[in-house]
């Protein structure tokens, strides 16, 4: 009687372990994964790009990769996601923007065996402190350089009241707006124009957010002389299409998939390649990080494309003559806004107004 009582028992307890293994969910290993900051992948451009670069390194080494989407916007969200990704084994997380900096600073200590490649940011703390780990890399891509190849064009395509649209805040807004005063600066010396004969107006936002009377205000400028507008990217940039589409304005646009109607110029940040390539050097068992790398023009993931029919004067020549600048030993773009302080860039060309 007590035999069969103890047979039972073990029958009881092994049922239970079956039962319940039967209730868990299994999770399949991914090595590769993009976590967004709640953004579907599909909706943002550099989403879409950092995510073609993860896919074609995944395809082409036979790696498991995915999208990640956290369920909120709130560092918590992101890292509970940055976790649940680890805990699948990946080897490699990929974030972008400063939103994932705080989630980023600490994942890059709690998962010492996971590399982080964090896009346009660095990771930061709670109390504002930077700190790049071993196993970590920032990547970014110089607006700087983005901003002249735009200003530059512009000037060359026979435009000579330029506009220009960042926000305040941002470091990538005054980058890309030094850039295109110079750019504009250097295009206008290259074809013998006279002391202030570009006009730049420009305007820092707080915010990427406007209000419907955004775009009055925007087709208003165009109407006064205004002939090509030009933006840091932000989600403003959907309101200077409408506007330049409404009063025939033409716009350069900035590094999204978008197409707009009147975007005779784009610049193309291409991270897809810059992914891509970060991929294959941290995968390497030899890989080094806790450093930024900043990729541009010569690395291919900077380019122009344009409209020749809308700008006829703007040759691939020409074009093939400005990326060469990028690779010459005396050319650099200083730091600094030469918007906001045009004197200390000695900007004699191009004229530069601050408006409301």
């Amino acid at each position: 009687m007590r035999k069969s009582w103890k047979w039972a028992l073990c029958l009881g307890v092994v049922s239970l372990l079956l039962l319940g293994g039967c209730g868990k969910e299994k999770t399949e290993p991914v090595d590769l994964v993009l976590v967004t900051d709640g953004s579907e992948v599909a909706s943002d451009a550099v989403y879409q790009s950092a995510w073609n670069g993860l896919a074609q390194y995944g395809d082409e080494s036979g790696l498991k990769y995915e999208a990640s989407v956290p369920a909120g916007r709130t560092t918590e969200d992101y890292e509970n996601t940055i976790k649940e990704a680890a805990q699948k084994g990946a080897s490699v997380i990929v974030c972008a923007g400063t939103s994932m900096s705080r989630a980023v600073y600490d994942a890059q200590r709690d998962w010492k065996d996971v590399r982080f490649l964090l896009l346009e940011a660095e990771p930061v703390s709670e109390s504002g402190r930077s700190r790049l780990r071993g196993n970590t890399e920032s990547l970014e891509i110089d607006a700087s350089e983005a901003g002249y190849l735009a200003g530059y064009a512009a000037v060359q395509a026979g435009y000579t009241h330029l506009g220009y649209i960042g926000q305040k805040n941002e470091e990538n807004g005054t980058k890309y707006g030094t850039g295109y005063a110079l750019g504009a600066e250097a295009a206008a010396a290259d074809l013998g124009l006279g002391e202030n004969s570009i006009t730049l107006d420009y305007t820092y936002r707080k915010s990427s957010s406007v209000s419907p009377s955004y775009l009055e205000k925007i087709k208003s400028w165009y109407g006064e002389s205004g002939q090509i507008l030009f933006s840091d990217g932000a989600s403003y940039q959907n309101v200077l299409g409408a506007a330049a589409s409404a009063a025939g304005g033409a716009l350069i646009a900035n590094g999204g998939v978008e197409e707009y109607a009147n975007a005779v110029l784009k610049v193309r940040l291409d991270y897809g390649t810059a992914v891509y390539n970060a991929l294959k050097g941290m995968k390497q068992k030899d890989f080094e990080g806790g450093k930024i790398v900043t990729r541009g023009v010569t690395d291919q993931e900077i380019s122009l494309e344009w409209n020749q029919d809308a700008v006829p004067s703007f040759t691939e020549d020409q074009y093939r003559a400005l990326c060469a600048k990028f690779s010459a030993e005396d050319f650099s773009i200083p730091d600094g806004d030469a918007l906001s302080s045009p004197d200390q860039y000695k900007l004699s060309c191009v004229s530069v107004q601050k408006v409301k």
